[in-house]
C-alpha cells in the first residue's frame, strides 16, 4: 500500500471538495432559477444549517460527506462489490467515463436505481436542452446510486434530497473533476483490503489534525475528534486483539487451536492461577471499541472471530451476520468515523460472503456502532460530544431506561437508548487506541468531568480511558491499549500504576522505541490488562528501545515472541514494582536491582533534591551571561561566597543544558536585584505574581545540578555557591561537602543511569526520580572516591573555561601555550588535551569499578566507558573508529574569535580575562584596565569600534589587516607567513573568505543567537562592518556612515574612473574585464546609495541608545534592516515577539 500517494490524494481531495462546495454554495445562495425553486425546501434547510452553525462548518460537513461516499463507491467498484453489478465512479477497462454513465449511453440503466430513465435518455438524446447533458445525467445517476445504497448503508448513504445534493460539485465528468481525482488517487493495488479506508480517513483530516495539535490552544468540542484521531498500525492491532480476544477464547475453549493462527499471540505462563471459567459460546463473546475511529481494530477482530466460528463448525455464509450482530460493538465522538467503521465492517462481511449485502438489506442489519451527540433533554448525555465513552452508565440504568412515545424527543430517545446500551453493558474484551489529550488542552466541560470522575488520571485523557475500559470490562475480561508510555514511569501517573498493580494484572506489554511509530508525536507502548488480579503470575514484556525506527518494531516483536531468550523479552511479576519507589513499570529490573532498592537508603533521605524557580517571564529576567553590563553581574567561582555579597543585579542560574558531566553549562544569569524584588512583584493580567520562587532557602548554596530533560544519559555538575536554580535545572543540596562530592561521583557513574532507566526511562529526570535513587552511605567516607571526583571536576572545569562562552575564560588555549610557531602550539594543545581526556576517562572507569563493586552489580554492569560519554572536548573533537580526533576548523575558529575579541578590546594579549565588557567603554578605559600605556601595548583595540569586513582590501585596517597584526603580535613577526599559512590550511580557506563568508555565522552560533559583535550590512552584503555591542554609543551609526560607508563609496567611484581609463586605452581583453568589473561596482554603488538613503542615514540621525541589560534580543531589533538578519533573533517572527514585550519601549523596535 502506497501510503504517501494515499496521503497526497486525500489532502488534495479535501481541499478541492471544500473549494468546489464553497463555489457551489455561493451559486445556489445567489442565483434564482426554476431548478433551485424546485429545491426550495433543501435551500431553506441549507440556510438554517448555516444560521445554526456557520458557513464553514456546513461546507466542511458536505465536503467530508461526499468524500466518504465517493471513497466507498470507488472501493466497492474496485472490489466488484456493487450490489447492482455496475461500477458507479469507475470506468470499464478501455473507457474513460464511469461505467454507469457509459451503460446509460447504451440504453442500459439498472432497474434498482430510483431514477427517471426517460428523462435520462431525453437528456442524452438532446430532447431536453442542457449545457452539459453528460455531466447532468451522471449527476442524476450518482445521486440515484447513493439513494439505492441507502437501504444497505443508511449511516453513510442517507437519502439525498437535502442540501447535500444541492452542494454536489458541478463538474463530475471532466479530467479536472473530483471523480477523476478518486480514479487517480485510489488505485487497484492500494484497495485490495478495507484497511485503506481507515488510512484515507486519517489522511483526509491529517492537515487539520496537525494544525490543531501545533496550535497549543485549548480544544473546542468540535476539535476533539480531528485532534485525537490516530490510525493504529496493523501489527499493533493484531497484537492487542490476539492477546485479548484470542487469549480469552483459549480460556473458554481450552481445546481450541486458534492461537496457532494468531501471529502476535504471547502465551501466558500463569494460567494455572486463573479460576475455572464458566463456558461461553462464541456467539456470546462481546468485543467493544470505545473510541472506534475508522474501525481498524474491529476489522481485525472480525477476522479473529471468523476463524473461531470456522473452527467451531459454523456455516461460512452465516458467520459474517453473526459477528456483526452478536460480537462487535463500537462508538466514537466523530460521526464520520462511526460511518466509516460501520462501512468497514460490512465490507469485511462482503469479503467473506458475496451475497452478504443482499442479506443485510433484506434483514435490515446495521453494525452495533454509534456516535455521540449532545442530548439536551438527558443530564448524562447533554455534553456527550465532549465526554464520549467516559460517561458512566450502569446496567441498572440501561434496564430502567424508558422511551416516552408522547415526547417531542421520542425519536432522539431511540438514538440515546443505543448509547445507554453500549455503555451500560459489560464486555469480555475492550480494546482501544484512546485519545491523547493533556489536561491543559481539554475542553472545559471535559476537563471538569475528568477531574471529578477520574482524579487519579486527570492529567491526560488516555489514562482516563485505561480505567474506563477496565470499568466496561467484565470481571474476568481482558483489555488492550495503545497509549503513550509515560504512564509507566512518571510521577503524575503513579496513582494509575498503583490501581493497576493493586487491582488488575499486566498480561503483556510492548514498549516501542522512541521513534517506533511514525504517526505518534510521543513515544508509545501497547499492552493488555486482565481485569482480574493475579498475585503470583508473571507478565510478558518486550522492550524495543534499542531498535530504532518504525520498520523495526513489528519484526523484532515477532522475533521476541518466537524466541523468549532473545534478550529483549522479559517476564516480571508486577507486584515486584511495588518495591521500587513510585512503582515504575521497570520490568527489566533484575532480582538484584529490586533487592538494592529494597535494602538501601534513598538519596532523598540524606540530601535535598529540589526543583527551582520559574521566572514567569524568561525574556525579561534571564540573560546569557555575556549580555548584560558586567559591573551589574555577581559571579562567584569559588567557595568564598557569603550572603553579604548579594547586592548585584544579575546572578548565575542553573537551567540544565545538554549532556555534560562534572562541571559546566554555566551560561545564564537571572535578574535578582534586591532579593528578586522585581520578579516577586511582577503580576500577570489577573493580578497574580507571574513567578514561582520555589525553595528560596536553598538559593546561593553549593549544589549539584542536572537537566530535567535530556536527549542522552543523565548527567550532573558541581556548582559553587552564589547562584540560583531554575525549573529546568534541578539541584541537590547537602550539608556535608564530602557527601556532595560522593553523590556527584555516584551520579557520574553507570549506576545512576542504570537505576534511572528503571525509575524514568523517558529521559525526564524529575526530583522524585533522583530522590528515589538507592544510595550506599559508605561512599561519603571513601576518600579515594572524593579525590577522583575532585580531579574530574578540575579537568572538566578547565575544559569549560577554555572557551569564550565561560565567564571564567582567561585566554585562548593556543595563546596559553606560548610559542612562536602556531603549528607547534596546536600540536602541544592536542597532546595536552588528549592526556586530559584520557585521565578523565580513566577516572570515570575507576569510579564505575568502585560503585559497581559496592552495589554487587558486577554481573550486570561493566566499568568500561565509551569515549562518546566523556563530556569534555565535545566541540573540538570527534570520536572516529574509537579514536579521539581533533577538529582543526573548530580549534582555529575559536582562535580567530579570540582575535576579534582582542581587536575590540574585550580581551587583551597583555592581561587575562575580560577587559572591556561594560556599556560604552573606550580605548582609554582599556589602557586603564590592562595597567599599561599605549606605547607598551603591542596590539591595541580598534579605536572607533568599527571594523570593515569586505571582500577586498578597501581599508588598510579592515578585519583581515587587523588579524594580520594580531597574529604578528601573538606569535611573532618572524614566522608570520608560516603561521598564516597554517591558520588558512586549518580552516580550509583564505582568511578573507573566512571572515566574509563564515565568521559571523560562526559567531552567531557560538553565542547562541545572541551575538556580542554585530554586523551592519547593506541589503546584498556588499558593505559590512563589525562593531562590539558593549562599546556601542549613539554616535556609532554616524561613524559607520561618515567614516566608512561614504569613504567606501568614494573609493568605488575612484576605481570606476580607473576602469574607464582601461576601457578607453586597454587591450581588448583588458577592456572586457574592466567593463564587467565596472558593471559590478556600479550595482554596488546603487546598493550603497539605497542603504544610506533609506536605512542607515535615518537611523544615524535618531542617535539610538541601547541598554545592555535589556539583552541582545531587544537591542539588536532596534536597528531594522541596517543590521544583518539572524533567524530567531531579528527575523519577522522574532520582531513580532519583541513587540509584545510589556517592559520595553516597543516603538523602538523596527
Amino acid at each position: 500500500m502506497n501510503t504517501n500517494r494515499l496521503k497526497r490524494f486525500a489532502q488534495e481531495a479535501r481541499k478541492k471538495l471544500i473549494q468546489q462546495v464553497d463555489s457551489r454554495m455561493e451559486l445556489v445562495m445567489t442565483t434564482d432559477s426554476a431548478e433551485l425553486r424546485e429545491k426550495a425546501v433543501a435551500l431553506s434547510n441549507l440556510k438554517n444549517a448555516i444560521t445554526s452553525t456557520s458557513k464553514e462548518q456546513v461546507i466542511d460537513k458536505v465536503a467530508y460527506t461526499w468524500f466518504n461516499r465517493l471513497m466507498a463507491l470507488r472501493f466497492m467498484d474496485l472490489n466488484e462489490y456493487q450490489p447492482t453489478g455496475v461500477k458507479i465512479v469507475t470506468p470499464k477497462e478501455g473507457y474513460t467515463l464511469p461505467e454507469i454513465l457509459e451503460d446509460a449511453r447504451q440504453g442500459q440503466i439498472p432497474d434498482e436505481l430510483p431514477v427517471n430513465k426517460e428523462h435520462i435518455y431525453d437528456l442524452l438524446d438532446g430532447k431536453v436542452s442542457s449545457s452539459n447533458a453528460q455531466n447532468e445525467v451522471y449527476k442524476e445517476l450518482l445521486i440515484a446510486a447513493c439513494n439505492q445504497l441507502h437501504s444497505i448503508f443508511p449511516f453513510l448513504f442517507e437519502k439525498i434530497d437535502d442540501y447535500t445534493e444541492l452542494l454536489l460539485p458541478d463538474d463530475l465528468t471532466s479530467e479536472f473533476s473530483i471523480i477523476n481525482e478518486f480514479l487517480k488517487g485510489m488505485v487497484q493495488e492500494d484497495c485490495g483490503e478495507v484497511e485503506v479506508i481507515g488510512w484515507l480517513y486519517q489522511f483526509y483530516i491529517s492537515e487539520l489534525n496537525d494544525k490543531l495539535i501545533s496550535s497549543k490552544k485549548k480544544y473546542k468540542t468540535e476539535d476533539l475528534a480531528p485532534a485525537s484521531q490516530l490510525f493504529t498500525p496493523k501489527w499493533i492491532v493484531q497484537y492487542m486483539v490476539d492477546n485479548t480476544l484470542g487469549q480469552i477464547w483459549t480460556e473458554f475453549d481450552p481445546n481450541t487451536n486458534i492461537t496457532s493462527s494468531l501471529e502476535y499471540y504471547i502465551k501466558p505462563d500463569y494460567l494455572e492461577e486463573l479460576e475455572n471459567r464458566e463456558s461461553k459460546s462464541i456467539e456470546e463473546i462481546k468485543f467493544f471499541e470505545p473510541c472506534v475511529g475508522s474501525g481498524h481494530i474491529l476489522s481485525y477482530a472480525f477476522d479473529v472471530f471468523y476463524k473461531i466460528y470456522e473452527e467451531q463448525g459454523y456455516n461460512p455464509s452465516e458467520i459474517p451476520e453473526l459477528i456483526i450482530t452478536n460480537n462487535l460493538y463500537g462508538v466514537d465522538i466523530d460521526e464520520r468515523a462511526s460511518q466509516i467503521a460501520s462501512f468497514v465492517l460490512l465490507m469485511k462481511g462482503r469479503e467473506k460472503h458475496r451475497r452478504f449485502l443482499r442479506i443485510i438489506e433484506k434483514k435490515n442489519i446495521i453494525p452495533n456502532i454509534s456516535f455521540y451527540q449532545d442530548f439536551e433533554f438527558d443530564k448524562k448525555f447533554e455534553n456527550a460530544s465532549a465526554l464520549g465513552s467516559l460517561i458512566e452508565v450502569t446496567p441498572e440504568e440501561v434496564e430502567n431506561y424508558k422511551i416516552d412515545e408522547n415526547s417531542i424527543f421520542s425519536a432522539r430517545q431511540e438514538e440515546l437508548k443505543k448509547l445507554y446500551s453500549l455503555l451500560g453493558q459489560r464486555y469480555d474484551v475492550v480494546v482501544t487506541n484512546p485519545p491523547y489529550i493533556g489536561a491543559s488542552r481539554m475542553e472545559p466541560t471535559l476537563k471538569n468531568y475528568v477531574a471529578n470522575k477520574y482524579p487519579e488520571t486527570k492529567s491526560d485523557l488516555f489514562a482516563c480511558f485505561i480505567l474506563k475500559s477496565l470499568e466496561l470490562c467484565s470481571s474476568r475480561g481482558l483489555t488492550g491499549y495503545m497509549t503513550p508510555f509515560v504512564w509507566m514511569f512518571i510521577y503524575s501517573y503513579e496513582k494509575l500504576r498503583k490501581i493497576i498493580i493493586d487491582n488488575h494484572f499486566i498480561n503483556n506489554l510492548i514498549q516501542l522505541e522512541y521513534s517506533g511509530f511514525d504517526g505518534a508525536t510521543v513515544p508509545i507502548c501497547t499492552f493488555t490488562l486482565r481485569k482480574q488480579n493475579i498475585n503470583k503470575g508473571r507478565g510478558n514484556y518486550i522492550r524495543l528501545s534499542n531498535f530504532k525506527g518504525a520498520a523495526n518494531q513489528a519484526p523484532k516483536t515477532l522475533e521476541a515472541i518466537q524466541n523468549p531468550n532473545c534478550g529483549w523479552r522479559y517476564r516480571a511479576n508486577h507486584k515486584d514494582f511495588q518495591e521500587i519507589p513510585g512503582m515504575p513499570i521497570g520490568y527489566w529490573a533484575s532480582t538484584t536491582d529490586v533487592k538494592i532498592f529494597k535494602e538501601n537508603t534513598f538519596l532523598g533521605e540524606i540530601s535535598n533534591p529540589k526543583k527551582g524557580l520559574d521566572t514567569g517571564d524568561n525574556d525579561r529576567f534571564l540573560r546569557l551571561w555575556f549580555e548584560p553590563i558586567q559591573t551589574n553581574i555577581e559571579i562567584v567561582s569559588s567557595h568564598s561566597f557569603t550572603s553579604n555579597q548579594i547586592d548585584g543585579t544579575w546572578y548565575p542560574i542553573n537551567r540544565g543544558g545538554g549532556f555534560r558531566k562534572w562541571y559546566g553549562n554555566n551560561e545564564y544569569l537571572i535578574h535578582f536585584k534586591n532579593d528578586g524584588f522585581l520578579i516577586k512583584n511582577t503580576k500577570n493580567e489577573k493580578g497574580r505574581t507571574r513567578a514561582n520562587l520555589r525553595n528560596e532557602k536553598f538559593y546561593f548554596q553549593e549544589s549539584l545540578t542536572w537537566g530535567a530533560i535530556s536527549s542522552a544519559k543523565f548527567s550532573a555538575r558541581y556548582c559553587y555557591p552564589g547562584g540560583l536554580f531554575g525549573a529546568g535545572g534541578y539541584s541537590v543540596f547537602a550539608e556535608d561537602k564530602n557527601r556532595i562530592l560522593a553523590i556527584l561521583g555516584f551520579f557520574s557513574s553507570k549506576l545512576s543511569d542504570h537505576f534511572l532507566k528503571i525509575l524514568s526511562p523517558t529521559l525526564n529526570f524529575e526530583v522524585g526520580n533522583i530522590s528515589s535513587l538507592p544510595y550506599k552511605l559508605d561512599a561519603d567516607g571513601n576518600l579515594e572516591i572524593i579525590e577522583i571526583v575532585e580531579k574530574c571536576i578540575e579537568i572538566s572545569r578547565n575544559d569549560w573555561d577554555s572557551r569564550e562562552i565561560s565567564w571564567d575564560f582567561s585566554k585562548n588555549e593556543l595563546i596559553r601555550i606560548k610559542s612562536h610557531d602556531i603549528e607547534r602550539a596546536y600540536d602541544e594543545y592536542c597532546l595536552y588535551w588528549f592526556n586530559q581526556f584520557n585521565q578523565l576517562h580513566q577516572n570515570e572507569e575507576k569510579l564505575n569499578q568502585k560503585f559497581i563493586t559496592s552495589y554487587c552489580l558486577q554481573d550486570e554492569l561493566s566499568q568500561k566507558v565509551d569515549f562518546d560519554y566523556i563530556t569534555i572536548l565535545k566541540d573540538e573533537t570527534d570520536i572516529v573508529n574509537g579514536e579521539l580526533v581533533f577538529d582543526k576548523i573548530e580549534i582555529f575558529a575559536q582562535f580567530i574569535s579570540y582575535a576579534v575579541g582582542c581587536m575590540f578590546g574585550r580581551y587583551s594579549l597583555v592581561k587575562e580575562g575580560l577587559i572591556l565588557a561594560n556599556q560604552g567603554e573606550t580605548l582609554e578605559g582599556y589602557l586603564k584596565k590592562v595597567g599599561k600605556g599605549e606605547a607598551e601595548v603591542q596590539f591595541l583595540p580598534d579605536e572607533d569600534n568599527i571594523i570593515p569586513v569586505l571582500d577586498d582590501e578597501w581599508f588598510e585596517d579592515d578585519i583581515v589587516g587587523r588579524f594580520y597584526e594580531f597574529l604578528k603580535a601573538s606569535f611573532g613577526k618572524e614566522n608570520f607567513d608560516k603561521n598564516l599559512a597554517f591558520v588558512e590550511e586549518s580552516i580550509g580557506k583564505d582568511i578573507r573568505k573566512y571572515f566574509v563568508r563564515d565568521f559571523y555565522k560562526d559567531h552567531v552560533k557560538r553565542y547562541k543567537k545572541r551575538p556580542i559583535y554585530w554586523m551592519f550590512s547593506s541589503p546584498k552584503g556588499s558593505f559590512n562592518v563589525l562593531i562590539y555591542m558593549h562599546r556601542y554609543t549613539p554616535d556609532t551609526l554616524n561613524s559607520i556612515l561618515n567614516g566608512y560607508l561614504i569613504e567606501y563609496r568614494e573609493k568605488l567611484k575612484a576605481r570606476i574612473e580607473h576602469l574607464d581609463h582601461i576601457i578607453e586605452t586597454g587591450s581588448s581583453t583588458e577592456q572586457t574585464r574592466a567593463a564587467k568589473e565596472k558593471d559590478g561596482l556600479r550595482a554596488i554603488l546603487l546598493e550603497l546609495q539605497e542603504y544610506e538613503r533609506e536605512i542607515l542615514y535615518p537611523l544615524a540621525t535618531e542617535r539610538i541608545s541601547i541598554d545592555l541589560d535589556d539583552g541582545v534580543l531587544v537591542n539588536y531589533n532596534k536597528f531594522g534592516k541596517a543590521i544583518q538578519e539572524v533567524k530567531g533573533l531579528n527575523d519577522k517572527k522574532a520582531k513580532e515577539k519583541v513587540r509584545k514585550f510589556d517592559w520595553i519601549e516597543t516603538a523602538e523596535i523596527i
